[in-house]
């Protein structure tokens, strides 16, 4: 009996001791926390293996890699900040780091660019995170919103691509069918995301697509525009060959509406949405004969279409624990190696940044690229031509000189105008004033009114 005493203090001792040592071991490291939004298995997965990499390289700093969904990234990132702690790095919304940079919470990431080369890197994402002569974000990969349609319907009612709004309406109201006869509306012609989010996206671009602005240089809102307007007018024509209850879905959701072939157009689509179609579509629809992509019409007092581009950029906190070790493990992630993997996750919406990966045959040769390749050409266009920005920002000076865009987003009074407007029956000028008094006094709160 006692020698089985003995033997379970010995073994206690000995599980007491590998425990220490192994708490010694990590106390010895230095821990880089990673937030980052990709929250599907493929990306997480991937991400896990260059953290793998980078740590068998770097026996001294630990990785931990924590996957956030975008309701919950801006609080957590917030909190973190107010008690003193945030991590190394998060991803953010490009308004968010131009909000962060403007507070001075942030370090620079100019020897992660120097380490990729900024030649390497294409223009347009340079633009997301340089403040002055410095850059305090960088772009983890970047994808443009995309009108989707069913190409096979369009075709079966000779629809063309539309130019402007009336055209959208015209192909919404084709598209809008009973396709059995029993009086039911079988397949609506368009369906959109209805959270404060995709909204405040899809107001950002169509103000854009129909030549106006948000705020003007006192920081004013012009929300009561005659652009503004217009925009409202459209929404609310556009609403009637929607599907019911479109205000409650998210983007998940409005994607359904599209394989499930209960739309026939999606205003606020990507390109990750291809993995969702080859995933819940019928096998023999999942392709581009029935999946296709145009380009996005502008308004009646806009000239060109108008996208948003979906690039949050990495930041790195001012007040971390480890920002040099954070710094590396960058430069390791951005190796074509290691970034090519992390991109093939969701290939139709992840361009990547780096012009020397852009054009590798290793790239080129993802099947899903081969497969869906017009959805990547639209993509490139918008990019190419300058006509994505991020969300709420119309021209790039909006970045530097609207910190107050992350508030007018968590506001939801865009959100508030639009429901009223589409769903309350509300006449859009009588909206557009109420959202004008509360952007203003949110504005004037804020310290930024120079009106």
């Amino acid at each position: 009996m006692k020698t089985r005493e003995t033997s379970r203090l010995v073994i206690g001792l000995v599980f007491l001791f590998l425990s220490l040592l192994s708490s010694t071991a990590l106390a010895d490291k230095k821990v880089i926390h990673v937030w980052h939004t990709e929250t599907n298995p493929a990306s997480r997965e991937a991400i896990a293996n260059i953290v793998g990499r980078f740590e068998a390289l770097h026996p001294d700093i630990k990785v931990e890699a924590e996957a956030l969904a975008w309701g919950d990234l801006e609080g957590k990132i917030m909190a973190a900040l107010a008690a003193g702690s945030p991590p190394e790095l998060s991803h953010g919304q490009p308004i968010t780091c131009a909000a962060l940079q403007a507070k001075g919470l942030l370090q620079p990431l100019d020897e992660v660019v120097a380490a990729i080369g900024e030649d390497n890197i294409w223009d347009q994402i340079k633009k997301v995170g340089k403040f002055g002569d410095h850059y305090y974000g960088l772009v983890h990969a970047a994808g443009t919103s995309l009108l989707v349609y069913r190409k096979d319907l369009a075709a079966q009612k000779g629809l063309k691509p539309p130019q402007t709004w009336d055209d959208l309406l015209n192909n919404a109201k084709e598209l809008t069918m009973d396709t059995n006869g029993d009086g039911k509306i079988d397949i609506y012609g368009l369906t959109i995301p209805g959270d404060n989010l995709f909204i405040n996206i899809l107001m950002g671009e169509l103000t854009k697509a129909n030549g106006g602005i948000l705020f003007d240089d006192q920081n004013r809102p012009r929300f009561t525009d005659q652009t503004m307007i217009e925009i409202l007018n459209f929404l609310k024509a556009l609403t009637q060959y929607m599907p019911p209850g479109w205000e409650g879905h998210g983007y998940r959701e409005t994607f359904a509406n599209m394989y499930g072939q209960k739309a026939a157009m999606m205003y606020q689509g990507y390109g990750r949405g291809a993995s969702l179609i080859e995933e819940y579509a019928p096998p023999d629809m999942a392709n581009t004969d029935y999946f296709d992509v145009w380009i996005k019409p502008h308004g009646p007092s806009g000239k060109q279409p108008a996208a948003q581009v979906d690039e949050e950029p990495w930041m790195l906190f001012k007040d971390c624990q480890n920002p040099q070790e954070a710094i590396e493990f960058l430069k390791f992630f951005y190796q074509d190696e290691n970034y090519l993997e992390y991109i093939q996750t969701v290939p139709i919406h992840f361009f990547p940044i780096t012009k020397s990966l852009r054009k590798s045959q290793a790239y080129l040769d993802t099947p899903m690229i081969k497969k869906w390749k017009g959805w990547l050409e639209v993509q490139e266009y918008y990019l190419d031509n300058d006509l994505v920005k991020p969300t709420l920002v119309i021209d790039w000076q909006d970045m530097a000189g609207k910190p107050y865009l992350m508030e007018i987003l968590g506001s939801g009074i865009l959100k508030d105008m639009v429901m009223e407007v589409t769903k309350e029956g509300v006449p859009p000028a009588e909206a557009a004033a109420k959202a004008q008094k509360k952007a203003e006094e949110l504005v004037k709160d804020r310290g930024y009114a120079k009106w």
